[in-house]
């Protein structure tokens, strides 16, 4: 079902619902703490993934080849095979199927293909009773929704709203007891599966040899949708192909593993043959709707990989504070945007990727190293119309010299004076031991972390270069701008390539890791502090949490934070699961959506209620003015600092050189 409401409405609607944030909450840890556990079990996630990634991508590249003996073989069994080009043709395929056969009733097991092609609608439009099986999907089918969860699609409703739905659907009370409403539902259903003239599944994955259909479920409905009605139709999108039992296994093994927390599926159905009994038929409708137009295409052809698990989901920020009823498609979250993108065209798909934070927990959790949230960045530099933040924020940070100085004369001319000037005009010098890149927002706003990291440098026997560095480009890159960023990154390669750079900004940082280039030696300050052997004490005993900017996690870089910060003495630092979840910021973001912004940053607030420390320490500025201004909303009242104006203000160096102790900077008493 399409939502009534705006873009805007959906969002605030959804966000205003404690209901969903907190079955988002609950699932989202049940299923982070399960999968972690069920993993292990398979061994190295990288290898897992590797693995995973060469099943898909091996079948992809002949997946007309391997089509072509699925046909024949199918065929040849009696198996009749339909393709179908885009989403209407498909429904249309499988109506004519349905009168064909004087189907009636159709029984239907959980497909996100189906609602894809928005089949259900359809068919009932055109006189066929459509009934959903799966519980999740009944419950949605009653409420008339649309699924909010690949894996789970009723995941952002309640046990009591589930029980009140079906409260009002057998016009009797039915408690909040899922065993109860479980059984009810079942009871209901059975007659269903005897009377129906047809049934209807997806498949997980089909295997070329053998050539089998493989379908997973929690409750044994697909098995009933397949086998019960004298008709049983597959809609089958065609990226689901591998080349082998093996091949097949494998994916089945890793998908609950990496989706829920489980280690398989209660039935695990395999399909090779029409059944003989009583004369079933089998159909099977191949869907392109996109694919393989996507398959031609450099980038998008890495989403055809995905083996619909949901886990990006599970860790997105934005998905957990509204679920996927909020996004205006059926595919929701990063991955959402890109399907979106294949299967209703760049602009629709630009709708979704809008949402996105760009924070990267869906990269890191993908089992086929989809590369997410570049792919999300691309859709969004193909868009046509997109939001007017992400059409000038990019060059106003960009080409901040020009801009800014305009900024700034005209405050002046109305009495408003910025506090100082930027520090790179203060402290250019273009010689020196180690290059320091402040980037844009702290040359320009936040002058004072980049002195204080000037400071630690001297500290630990640096001779710090200053250099009349531009803007990194990754603003210009993740709002589409190719050709700035292409400009920016040639440039600050040339510029930065004769010595170790090190970065107060983790988004600067991200832009440099991400050039590639091996004449660039990009470290944080807490990396380069490790390298140099460096050892801080703290002035007082001090109790900080530390929130880890999310450009950091992206590359497995916060380790060196995290170490450095382990090191000091006199530091108690507090451990936290959510000092790793994003805060909300994502540069533009919290400009562009403060609403939900706000919503992802509860997370962190209640972090620091619990934890209660003196300090919160963090390394990127956006989430610094985050951090600062949502827990000042709230009254909780923590000083944030940077890590450079830690340890300017209460450390003091104690190693590699005693004579640095006083060069330190400001002690704080």
């Amino acid at each position: 079902m399409i939502s009534p409401f705006s873009a805007e409405e959906r969002i605030i609607r959804y966000l205003e619902n404690p209901n969903i944030r907190e079955a988002l909450r609950r699932a989202a840890a049940r299923f982070a703490e399960g999968r972690l556990q069920a993993l292990s079990e398979l061994g190295d996630f990288k290898e897992v993934r590797a693995k995973t990634r060469s099943v898909k991508e091996r079948a992809l590249v002949r997946i007309d080849d391997i089509w072509g003996r699925v046909r024949e073989h199918l065929e040849g069994m009696g198996v009749q095979v339909v393709e179908a080009t885009d989403a209407k043709e498909a429904s249309g395929k499988i109506l004519e199927i349905l009168r064909g056969e004087g189907a009636e009733l159709l029984i239907k097991g959980k497909s996100i293909t189906s609602e894809e092609i928005r089949l259900n609608p359809f068919l009932e439009e055109n006189g066929v009773q459509v009934l959903e099986t799966d519980l999740g999907e009944r419950i949605i089918q009653l409420s008339g929704e649309k699924p909010s969860h690949l894996i789970v699609p009723a995941i952002h409703k309640t046990k009591e709203e589930v029980a009140e739905l079906f409260s009002r659907y057998f016009t009797e009370e039915v408690p909040p007891d899922p065993y109860i409403i479980t059984k009810k539902v079942r009871v209901d259903l059975r007659p269903r599966f005897l009377s129906a003239g047809a049934g209807l599944t997806g498949a997980n994955v089909v295997s070329e040899a053998p050539v089998a259909f493989y379908l997973m479920t929690n409750e044994g409905n697909g098995r009933l949708c397949a086998t019960m009605p004298a008709v049983y139709i597959t809609l089958c999108g065609i990226e689901k192909a591998v080349e082998s039992l093996e091949d097949a296994l494998w994916v089945l093994n890793v998908l609950p593993r990496n989706s829920v927390g489980l280690k398989f599926s209660s039935y695990v159905s395999i399909f090779k043959g029409p059944f003989r009994w009583k004369k079933r038929r089998w159909f099977v409708v191949l869907l392109d709707n996109g694919r393989r137009k996507a398959l031609q295409d450099p980038k998008l052809c890495e989403a055809l990989r995905c083996i619909r698990c949901g886990a990006c989901m599970n860790v997105c920020p934005v998905y957990r504070v509204m679920s996927g009823q909020a996004f205006s498609h059926i595919y929701m979250g990063g991955i959402g945007a890109v399907w979106t993108a294949i299967t209703e065209g760049i602009e629709e798909a630009y709708k979704v990727a809008s949402l996105c934070t760009g924070c990267g927990s869906c990269d890191l959790v993908c089992p086929v190293e989809i590369p997410i949230s570049r792919l999300v960045e691309e859709v969004r530099s193909r868009a046509e119309k997109r939001h007017p933040i992400e059409n000038i924020g990019p060059k106003v940070v960009s080409r901040r010299k020009k801009l800014f100085a305009s900024a700034a004369e005209a405050a002046k001319m109305v009495g408003i004076y910025p506090a100082s000037s930027p520090f790179t005009a203060r402290f250019k010098k273009p010689e020196g031991t180690v290059n320091l890149y402040v980037g844009c927002v702290i040359d320009q706003t936040m002058p004072e972390i980049a002195e204080d990291a000037y400071r630690v440098l001297l500290s630990v026997g640096e001779e710090p270069a200053v250099l009349d560095e531009e803007c990194c480009g990754l603003p210009a890159r993740v709002y589409g701008d190719k050709k700035e960023y292409a400009r920016l990154s040639l440039k600050n390669r040339r510029m930065f390539a004769k010595r170790p750079t090190v970065f107060v900004c983790d988004t600067c940082l991200s832009a440099f890791i991400e050039y590639q280039d091996p004449e660039i030696e990009p470290l944080s300050l807490a990396e380069f502090l490790l390298e140099k052997g460096a050892r801080f004490s703290c002035t007082r005993r001090l109790k900080a949490a530390v929130h880890i900017p999310c450009h950091l996690k992206i590359h497995e870089r916060e380790g060196a934070l995290m170490k450095f910060l382990e090191g000091i003495e006199g530091l108690e630092l507090v451990r936290d699961p959510r000092e790793a979840e994003c805060c909300g910021a994502a540069g533009l973001y919290r400009v562009k959506y403060p609403e939900v912004s706000r919503a992802v940053f509860d997370t962190k607030a209640e972090m620091v209620l619990e934890t209660g420390p003196d300090l919160l320490i963090t390394t990127c500025p956006s989430c610094l003015t985050q951090l600062k201004e949502e827990l000042r909303k709230r009254h909780i009242y923590v000083e944030v600092l940077h890590l450079a104006q830690f340890l300017t203000r209460f450390t003091r160096c104690i190693s590699p050189s005693s004579a640095s102790e006083a060069d330190t900077g400001k002690q704080s008493d």
